[in-house]
């Protein structure tokens, strides 16, 4: 689809997602970064990485 459609699923996704998918998710990303060399690709993943991390820090801190 288009990159519009994609950001609406992770945000969708990263809403719904449980915890132990985050963590996943996360891990999994700051692990491809390591290996990763086009620097729009990596900025991409470093904004998706950045918003999870959010979100886990959001749910930690709620009451």
């Amino acid at each position: 689809m288009g990159t519009l459609y994609d950001m609406k699923a992770f945000y969708h996704w990263l809403e719904r997602a449980k915890d132990r998918e985050l963590v996943q998710r996360r891990d999994g990303l700051a692990r491809a970064l390591e290996h990763l060399t086009d620097p729009d690709v990596i900025g991409d993943a470093r904004f998706l990485l950045k918003k999870i991390e959010e979100e886990m820090l959001a749910r930690e801190l709620r009451p």
